[in-house]
């Protein structure tokens, strides 16, 4: 059973869908004793996990009992915030009509940012601290986003492999709402279900994911991938595209000329009140002044969860330890650097941590964003297909997938037409929607109607 589960999940492609998209099959093939659903949903503006919660909570609490067939697991906590009673009462409702042994709700109280980061979640649902740079695995647990799981059941019970994704279209459009929209259809195909764009164009940009952890898209014509959870339509003057948009150089000089020493990047940091061995202001006192143990403050750049707190929140002076850490991780990556240093486990979480959370509404408040915190977000369970898909090969962690189909063949949807490469990490990748392939790159497969 637990065998059949893992292949049918690969088979169709599952990724995790609220952050890098590391390819569902090889959590599932871990033994651990929890598996928590993540409905945190922390990112401010976005709605989608929590509308799809309201609207198929039988299949959220159905990919969480796979998930622990799968595992092995005896519970499995449905993570949501109490804020949101519609949700809450969606999943006790299915939970009181299936009654799945060892399943129940864990309502987060307090509404602060990042709640849904796994660190942060493991620990407020188990009690349990994960080592610094380590993983869910290693304190007995997998965090699994909602939608992943809606994505598992259908994998498991229907083999439906994953051509779709909730996403929450908001900001500056006249009528925002989550759509469900094909994987490969664009960013404009989106926008336009949203009615239109409230401003002159040259005035807006979009950011792609959330305010705090996401990033600006180069593009109306980018895809839409298994892990693009919303797109937000923003003036260009808005404090989110002033910091998304300032290049390392420009953050670099401003370290080095302007940081205080007033710690207050340190003070908020998330893994440092969990008690980690990191402390953000210490790379701007390195980079500016080469401190004798730079070396260490510099490669513990791989603790960073890059929530943004440090500098979209904590720095009066516009400062970002974030951006120097993620310069950094590439940097280490590329030169093949091994950890060996960052991973105690000896954890203890600071004493002032409950204070010292930032409440989602402070945080609004700061990005420039109360205007769209409020607002009326609908939802829209249908599909609508475009003309043409533009379907990428790397939508997950590991290597891109490899093409199984040739230019001019025609596919249906849910056909396979890129498969993970030998002895690799990555995700199976299948057709949107029926057509015929058009073209093949290194990059994506296009099919048209």
């Amino acid at each position: 059973m637990a065998e059949d589960i893992v292949e049918r999940v690969k088979a169709a492609g599952v990724v995790g869908a609220g952050g890098a998209g590391f390819p569902t099959h090889v959590k599932l093939a871990a033994k651990v004793d929890t598996i928590i659903a993540n409905g945190a949903e922390c990112e401010p503006l976005l709605h989608c996990d929590k509308q799809l919660i309201t609207a198929h909570a039988d299949k959220v609490v159905e990919g969480l009992r796979l998930e622990m067939a799968a595992t092995g697991a005896q519970r499995g906590f449905l993570a949501v915030k109490s804020e949101y009673q519609d949700v809450v009462s969606a999943l006790q409702r299915q939970l009181a009509k299936v009654r799945p042994p060892g399943i129940e709700v864990f309502e987060i109280a307090e509404s602060t940012y990042p709640a849904g980061d796994e660190f942060v979640l493991v620990y407020e649902v188990t009690g349990r601290l994960i080592p610094e740079t380590g993983l869910p695995l290693h304190v007995g647990c997998v965090v699994q986003n909602v939608a992943t799981l809606t994505n598992v059941a259908a994998a498991v019970n229907h083999q439906e492999p994953v051509t779709e994704r909730y996403l929450t279209v908001t900001g500056e459009v006249s009528e925002p709402k989550t759509i469900r929209a094909v994987i490969g259809s664009s960013f404009g195909d989106a926008l336009v279900r949203a009615g239109c764009v409230t401003l002159p164009e040259g005035e807006y940009t979009v950011v792609v994911g959330g305010p705090m952890m996401g990033r600006l898209a180069s593009s109306l014509d980018e895809p839409i991938t298994k892990t693009t959870s919303g797109l937000i339509v923003l003036p260009v003057d808005n404090a989110v595209v002033r910091y998304m948009s300032r290049p390392i150089d420009r953050w670099i000089k401003r370290g080095q000329s302007t940081c205080d020493q007033c710690r207050t990047c340190t003070t908020l940091c998330p893994r440092n009140l969990l008690g980690h061995d990191f402390a953000p202001h210490e790379i701007m006192r390195a980079v500016a002044y080469e401190t004798p143990e730079a070396s260490d403050v510099i490669t513990a750049a791989v603790m960073c969860c890059e929530c943004r707190l440090c500098e979209a929140y904590a720095c009066p002076l516009e400062l970002s330890p974030c951006a120097f850490y993620k310069s950094v991780k590439k940097q280490l990556a590329a030169s093949g650097w091994k950890n060996d240093r960052h991973k105690r486990s000896d954890l203890t979480p600071h004493p002032f941590r409950e204070g010292r959370r930032v409440p989602i509404d402070r945080l609004v408040e700061r990005l420039g964003l109360p205007k769209y915190h409020h607002m009326h977000v609908a939802f829209e369970d249908e599909v609508v297909l475009p003309a043409r898909v533009a379907i990428l090969l790397k939508q997950h962690t590991g290597a891109p997938s490899v093409p199984v189909v040739t230019a001019g063949q025609r596919v249906d949807k849910g056909d396979l037409i890129a498969a993970i490469p030998e002895g690799k990490l990555g995700a199976n990748i299948h057709a949107s929607m029926g057509g015929r392939v058009t073209e093949i790159t290194d990059k994506s497969i296009t099919i048209q109607k």
